[in-house]
């Protein structure tokens, strides 16, 4: 008699969270529908109120985290983000975290638990990421300092690879 891997519910979610996570987690740098060398020329609300955008940081390079409080890949990249921003902080490099297609309430509850500690853009239509080529979360688009798209990355990047992109865009 064969014996199925999936004995419980447990075993069948297990899967599927590991599953999902493998495929944010292939590489994934592309050039998307914008394409690297764009201009990455978009400017969004904050839970504050405030409307920001890679062109509010002339000279710097901006580093975009397009999440949603539902990816749990998106969770892991967040931290990942969160040590280099620390490590970047006054150095020229700025991070976003646009959130992606879900309410502001939603948004804001899920920051109340878990903060970022850089300024989080709403795009509760998700009109802005389908004209830079985001098909999948978690996406990091990184500007230059002349504010063109130099790097786009669907999944999972390490700090190494964010580091490289920086650097390249620098």
């Amino acid at each position: 008699m064969m014996t199925s891997p999936f004995r419980s519910r447990r075993s069948v979610l297990t899967f599927a969270v590991v599953a999902l996570l493998l495929l944010s987690c292939q590489e994934g740098a592309t050039a998307g529908k914008a394409g690297s060398g764009a201009k990455a020329d978009f400017r969004l609300k904050t839970l504050e109120g405030k409307t920001l955008g890679p062109r509010d940081f002339p000279n710097q390079v901006v580093v975009i985290d397009f999440w949603a409080t539902w990816c749990a890949p998106c969770h892991i990249q967040a931290r990942i983000l969160e040590s280099l921003h620390r490590d970047y902080k006054g150095k020229g490099v700025q991070f976003l975290a646009a959130n992606v297609g879900e309410e502001p309430e939603t948004v804001r509850k899920f920051v109340k638990e878990k903060p970022f500690p850089y300024p989080v853009l709403l795009d509760p239509e998700d009109e802005i990421s389908p004209r830079l080529g985001v098909q999948a979360l978690p996406t990091l688009v990184v500007v230059d300092k002349k504010g063109k798209i130099s790097y786009i990355h669907t999944g999972l990047a390490d700090a190494d690879t964010i580091r490289k992109a920086i650097k390249a865009a620098s």
